[in-house]
């Protein structure tokens, strides 16, 4: 059954193929070769496109980020001592280099000791106390 199909459209083919004179054929050879009248290009220049460009846009999700800080409250610390370059800052001994806090220590000198962090620096000194004795100053006389 195919081939009969197949065989049929091969014929009708053939016979419609030759339907066309040599003077029919001539002729459309004739008006294809003739040169049209076109468009200016400057007309052409401020024509609009006529092809359409959908462009999908990403749905952009703003979030907004708030930046907590910790804040630590600020220690006091008080230098009571420094003995063979080490120093005794709130009941414990640290040597240069050591970390107090959010500070380092990079100098231990004589009466006090530098701190040092990001944020800026501190200078401790060991304060004089007080005499626990009492003087008795003598009237003039």
């Amino acid at each position: 059954m195919k081939k009969v199909y197949i065989m049929a459209m091969f014929a009708s083919s053939l016979l419609f193929a030759g339907s066309l004179s040599s003077e029919e054929i001539t002729n459309m050879i004739s008006k294809i070769k003739e040169e049209r009248a076109g468009i200016a290009l400057s007309k052409l220049e401020h024509t609009e496109n006529p092809f359409i460009i959908v462009k999908k846009e990403k749905a952009v999700k703003v979030v907004e980020k708030k930046v907590i800080k910790k804040v630590q409250p600020e220690i006091d610390y008080q230098l009571h001592a420094i003995l063979n370059h080490a120093a005794f800052i709130n009941g414990k001994w640290y040597k240069k280099g050591s970390k107090l806090g959010n500070y380092r220590i990079t100098y231990i000198g004589k009466k006090s000791v530098d701190l040092t962090s990001a944020e800026g620096g501190k200078t401790l000194s060991i304060k004089k106390r007080k005499s626990k004795f009492m003087n008795l100053n003598k009237g003039k006389k």
